[in-house]
């Protein structure tokens, strides 16, 4: 509403981040993973060789816990998978996993709780849906939906966190150069696109204009 700004109680914040990666605007940011800190960390870690590397953002409670689980068993799982740790996969902006996209990795995993075991009650199913509309989009830029990958793992499983890092790498092998760098440019373009959109939606709404006095009024109304 105009004149109206948001206010975060912080007494009623779960600290999952999924109101964060929801947010259309990008004007709600978690205290210490804000979206310039995980940015940071997608840059950083395809900076170098992203073809040998598989980006996993894991939940801290779940799925990244079963990676510790997975070590102190004294179990192996591939060196090409790079960890990212959120506090809830709520917190995974569909922007993180373009930005990976965009900057050359061949595969994306998103992992978090079991729908049974999150921490944060029913952030999982925020989760669920945005991963299902990214791969809705990809289809749409003709990108393969099977190179962003979505699991469950808890914090006792490190069995199933070594499967499945075993799987992603060898999905990571499946993907040749010549592809990524074609996702690459296609990712870039939907980027931009989406940035002039937002752009152009924070402009009206500087200017005090609301959807429905943009849309014109209603027949008969």
């Amino acid at each position: 509403k105009k004149g109206l700004y948001p206010v975060v109680i912080q007494a009623a914040c779960a600290g999952c981040g999924t109101c964060s990666a929801e947010c259309p605007n990008d004007t709600i940011t978690m205290r210490h993973f804000t979206d310039l800190q995980i940015l940071g960390q997608v840059d950083a870690i395809l900076e170098e060789k992203p073809m040998e590397k598989v980006v996993a953002f894991a939940c801290n409670w779940c799925s990244y816990a079963g990676g510790d689980t997975c070590g102190t068993s004294r179990l192996q799982y591939p060196a090409s998978v790079r960890l990212i740790r959120t506090m809830c996969s709520g917190r995974v902006d569909e922007d993180f996993i373009w930005r990976a996209f965009e900057k050359g990795a061949p595969v994306v995993l998103v992992s978090g709780c079991h729908f049974s075991d999150c921490h944060y009650i029913s952030a999982v199913t925020w989760t669920q849906q945005r991963v299902e509309k990214i791969w809705t989009q990809m289809e749409k830029l003709g990108l393969r939906p099977e190179r962003l990958q979505l699991d469950w793992i808890s914090a006792a499983e490190g069995q199933k966190f070594a499967r499945v890092m075993r799987q992603m790498d060898e999905l990571l092998k499946q993907i040749g150069p010549a592809e990524v760098e074609e996702s690459r440019k296609i990712v870039a373009e939907f980027l931009r696109e989406k940035r002039e959109k937002k752009e152009k939606r924070l402009a009206k709404s500087a200017a005090g204009e609301t959807v429905g006095a943009a849309a014109g009024p209603k027949e008969g109304g």
